[in-house]
């Protein structure tokens, strides 16, 4: 909106207390309006001249920072880039914690002592309710990138930033920090917004990647087979009862899935197959890509890879039970390889390798506990 415009907002709402007659969702925009809304009944008053530091040091700063070790590991490369993009354009790149403390920045050197001055700096809090309406802490609320240009922000102060951040959400869908790249308000630009999120999203699969070892199989995932492969495909995580464990953004708009239900839902209540044909799949047909339906009638694409590195959850013991309450009805009788086969198909490659883990290799007695031939096991791993 105009910068006119907006001044008289601000000195007639934010100063006087009174609402202009215009219609102030539009004029505003939607995310800042509410974030107004949330700062004014917060009690902070726009035209502060001090404003509480909120900011940690010491051993308190230094844990929050060791707290989000692997995140920071992941972004600072990725924010060194941005910052040599941007180099003696005047900017700072931020990490935020989940909680909207800063713990990691690199920008420069002019710029940098702007911020300084109103504490955008590694240890302040960004929450709304410290700062205000900026873009960190309403993008936490919001849990979606936001731009918070000029005037905009709810505190005078803050006035000569441009600021855009976007969350970064874990593969359990919870936010692990929020990504922002601030600079002056006339340099302000309306295509950082599509670089922070494009830099976000890069960094969720990197996240996603770095926890690959807790998901039985890894599901790559896209609307087209020409999609997998590119910046544009999904990743989902399942556990050996195809629980979705671990997914990002993507991947939960493909399969229309709510973050909530991470951790509760599993895949074969969303694709139009059994647990064993999922993991048949990717056996057998590792790295190829897969037509699958959904339950809503969607198609989807997917490459399928199981994971040897997974660390199953189950003890040994309870696999061993598993197998013997699945396969006890047939110990003692004599059954064909065929059936044998078909009996095998149901049981996951992850219990498979299990049982193999716990005789240290030892087919026979595998097979044995497994309660089919060895032969028929030894075709199955060949297959």
């Amino acid at each position: 909106m105009k910068a006119s415009n907006l001044r008289d907002i601000r000195k007639s709402w934010l100063l006087h207390g009174e609402p202009p007659k215009t219609d102030l969702e539009s004029q505003l925009g939607l995310t800042v309006y509410r974030s107004w809304q949330r700062c004014l009944k917060s009690g902070l008053e726009a035209f502060q001249k001090q404003v509480p530091d909120n900011i940690l040091s010491g051993q308190i700063l230094q844990s929050r920072i060791e707290h989000r070790h692997e995140l920071i590991a992941i972004a600072k490369p990725t924010m060194n880039y941005l910052h040599g993009l941007m180099a003696g354009s005047g900017g700072v790149i931020l990490l935020s914690d989940h909680q909207g403390v800063i713990v990691h920045s690199v920008g420069d050197a002019q710029f940098v002592s702007k911020a300084d001055r109103v504490l955008l700096k590694t240890g302040a809090s960004w929450l709304e309710n410290h700062r205000g309406t900026n873009a960190i802490g309403t993008a936490l609320v919001e849990r979606d990138a936001v731009s918070v240009n000029g005037s905009e922000h709810f505190l005078e102060n803050n006035g000569f930033l441009s600021c855009t951040a976007a969350p970064i959400f874990s593969p359990d869908g919870k936010i692990s920090g929020v990504l922002d790249i601030s600079t002056d308000k006339s340099a302000y630009h309306p295509h950082t917004i599509g670089l922070v999120k494009a830099t976000v999203h890069s960094l969720e699969k990197q996240l996603f990647l770095t926890q690959e070892s807790r998901y039985a199989l890894i599901l790559k995932i896209h609307n087209s087979p020409e999609g997998l492969g590119s910046m544009g495909e999904g990743l989902i995580g399942i556990d050996e009862d195809g629980t979705i464990t671990g997914i990002d953004r993507t991947a939960l708009s493909l399969i229309e899935m709510n973050a909530l239900d991470i951790g509760v839902v599993k895949i074969q209540q969303i694709l139009d197959v059994t647990l064993s044909e999922v993991f048949d799949s990717a056996i057998k047909s590792a790295g190829k890509v897969s037509k699958f339906n959904t339950h809503f009638g969607k198609s989807l694409f997917l490459k399928m890879q199981s994971n040897p590195s997974y660390k199953s959850h189950t003890h040994p013991k309870e696999i061993e039970s598993a197998s013997q309450n699945q396969f006890g009805d047939l110990a003692g009788r004599s059954i064909s390889e065929e059936f044998e086969a078909g009996a095998l198909k149901q049981l996951s490659k992850i219990a498979i390798q299990k049982t193999l883990e716990k005789t240290n290799g030892n087919i026979s007695l595998a097979a044995k506990l497994l309660r089919i031939s060895r032969n028929t096991l030894y075709r199955y791993l060949k297959g």
